[in-house]
């Protein structure tokens, strides 16, 4: 697939604010005083880059001619899936090892069966342990359900394709928005809302949404889409550096509704200036990198984080900066082994199935 450096160095920023902003504390404690920028979330970069590059797959896979809808339908989930569940499910077993361990200060009970059908947070939290994995499980929600409410509309021939694209994606914005208006009232801290609201698929399905309203929009209004990508970029930049302002405990019930839409919509703003930025510059390489290891990184991140910390607290203030250094070392390599060698033979087998599958149509 023909890389875009504009979106790899959004993937890339996304997954470089959570390695950073879980590793903060570190910082914060290594250098006393230190004033650390607003707290951009690049867990909701990674929705809305992910809905724009699904639903960009999405509509061409709808509109495709020859194969059956339930054949592109299978070809789509099996291209997400080899994607995404390996590295799922080789993290799953790492966390339930580091607690088992003692390196992590999570529970293993009668619930964890849950984990391994991505149910952890569909409605409600259930904090045991593999924190970090609520966001994957708001990505596979929407990889089920988005596509096979796509096709099975259009086979149904209630609505076109594309219409029915378009509808769908209102309503994966409008419902999500719906359940958290609902839900902010019995969030009554902001650790509360972390916990809970924020990491609910009912909740956070919308985020991708948007993504997936983007790639609708690119194709419908190609000429603005394009014309228009300056001033766009620039309201989204300001948009995201407010709505991160504007976030916290003080502004509890903006925090829990308002905010998770204003700050989706300024990254979608985002898309059309990067999806434009298409060849990538010399000093685009690290970009580039971090863009391909991005979701090795996001798992790997934290079980090493859990075996640093016992090196963390044996150390004081600027001692503290060489274990910090050593950490973001290790995650990176440790992600390009995962990417390498587990994640990517998984990937390569895409092409190959797809066509047994579309061939058997």
């Amino acid at each position: 697939m023909l890389r875009v450096f504009g979106l790899d160095l959004m993937r890339a920023t996304a997954i470089l604010l959570v390695v950073f902003w879980h590793s903060a504390d570190v910082l914060r404690a290594a250098v006393p005083g230190i004033a650390l920028p607003p707290h951009i979330d690049g867990v909701d970069l990674f929705f809305v880059l992910s809905g724009y590059l699904i639903g960009g797959i999405l509509l061409r896979n709808a509109a495709m001619d020859g194969a059956p809808w339930h054949l592109r339908l299978l070809d789509f989930w099996q291209r997400r899936w080899l994607r995404t569940l390996p590295n799922y499910y080789l993290f799953l077993a790492v966390n339930i090892m580091l607690v088992l361990a003692g390196f992590s200060g999570g529970i293993i009970n009668h619930n964890t069966w849950i984990y391994a059908v991505f149910l952890q947070n569909l409605y409600k939290p259930v904090d045991l342990f593999f924190w970090e994995s609520w966001s994957l499980v708001v990505e596979e929600w929407f990889y089920l359900l988005f596509p096979l409410l796509l096709f099975g509309i259009a086979a149904l021939g209630v609505a076109s394709a594309r219409r029915a694209y378009l509808v769908l994606a209102l309503l994966f914005i409008a419902l999500p928005m719906a359940a958290r208006w609902a839900l902010a009232p019995e969030a009554p801290s902001l650790w509360h809302l972390e916990q809970g609201l924020r990491k609910l698929v009912i909740t956070r399905l919308d985020s991708i949404g948007w993504g997936i309203l983007a790639a609708w929009l690119r194709i419908r209004y190609p000429v603005a889409w394009g014309t228009a990508r300056w001033p766009l970029l620039a309201i989204g930049l300001l948009g995201m550096l407010g709505c991160a302002m504007a976030y916290g405990a003080e502004h509890l019930r903006f925090s829990g509704t308002h905010y998770f839409t204003l700050n989706a919509v300024a990254m979608t703003l985002l898309l059309p200036a990067l999806s434009a930025w298409s060849a990538a510059p010399r000093w685009g390489r690290a970009i580039t990198f971090i863009s391909l290891i991005s979701y090795a990184l996001y798992l790997v991140h934290q079980p090493v984080r859990y075996v640093f910390n016992r090196w963390f607290a044996l150390e004081r203030e600027a001692g503290l900066l060489l274990p910090l250094l050593v950490y973001w070392a290790v995650c990176i390599a440790l992600s390009w082994f995962v990417w390498r060698y587990w994640e990517r033979r998984f990937m390569a087998l895409r092409d190959g199935i797809g066509e047994r599958l579309l061939r058997a149509g």
